[in-house]
């Protein structure tokens, strides 16, 4: 009798902890363990056959709504621009210091993460058109963010750089990075001298990276200001922008990040 009364005291308990989770998992993980219990209280209201169904019925209702709440949509899609030690390709697989956060909270939310790059003025576009779910690559913060995206909390601080013998335009400095192309062809035009033609501006990791491939930035200048990169989510996904915030505080507030950073900018 104990029992059944310390099972019926538990069942709100357990009810109102599954409503106020943020995580899905988490909350179907609450949904399935209140009909466990519901199950226990009926059996030890000698009712077996009731407790039979209920059982059954939740597991049903549970591995349903798996299915329909995380396995259609769990997937995390990232577009970026490659930019060496934040995200990258290295041989067969991918590394740096935003695809380390990125692949620690895919993993803490059970999704599968899945990464293109393209083009660096592709990659706002994608994201704020719902193409995407979250961009990366070196991505700044800006008090003029598109109405379709999130920021993020800057993880990292950086610089914003132009060439002197330019008249930066505006759009450059309030969207930058900005330059035509992939980062990889960069370097490219940058090796023959053309670096001033496609570039609008450039930001510290970027210009880190060039200077180790050889390529000359005489006349490259440093923009006044602070800047910090960030990732962009779409704001369509205000879900993930509130878990990818959390989980970002909690490495910074653990000294995980500080770790991350000194590990691939060292």
């Amino acid at each position: 009798m104990t029992a059944q009364w310390i099972l019926l005291a538990l069942l709100p308990l357990v009810a109102g902890i599954a409503l106020t989770q943020t995580r899905r998992l988490s909350a179907i993980i609450g949904m399935g363990l209140f009909s466990f219990l519901l199950a226990a209280v009926y059996l030890l209201m000698k009712a077996p056959d009731v407790a039979i169904t209920e059982a059954t019925i939740g597991a049903a209702l549970v591995t349903a709504i798996y299915i329909l709440a995380i396995r259609r949509t769990g997937r995390l899609r990232v577009v970026a621009d490659e930019v060496p030690r934040l995200i990258a390709r290295e041989g067969d697989h991918i590394e740096g210091l935003e695809f380390e956060i990125l692949e620690g909270f895919a993993n803490e939310q059970g999704l599968d993460l899945s990464i293109h790059f393209v083009p660096l003025r592709r990659v706002r576009w994608l994201i704020a058109h719902g193409e995407a779910d979250v961009a990366a690559g070196g991505m700044i913060g800006s008090e003029n963010a598109h109405s379709g995206t999130l920021e993020t909390t800057p993880h990292l601080e950086t610089g914003l750089f132009a060439f002197s013998s330019l008249e930066t335009p505006s759009d450059a400095i309030r969207e930058a990075p900005d330059y035509d192309g992939y980062f990889s062809e960069l370097v490219t035009h940058g090796q023959h001298g053309r670096l001033a033609e496609v570039v609008g501006s450039l930001d510290l990791a970027r210009v880190l990276a060039l200077g180790r491939s050889g390529v000359e930035l005489q006349g490259l200048d440093r923009i006044r200001g602070t800047h910090g990169y960030t990732f962009l989510i779409g704001a369509h996904r205000r879900e993930i922008h509130h878990d990818f915030e959390a989980y970002v505080a909690r490495l910074r507030s653990s000294g995980q990040l500080d770790d991350m950073i000194e590990r691939h900018f060292r």
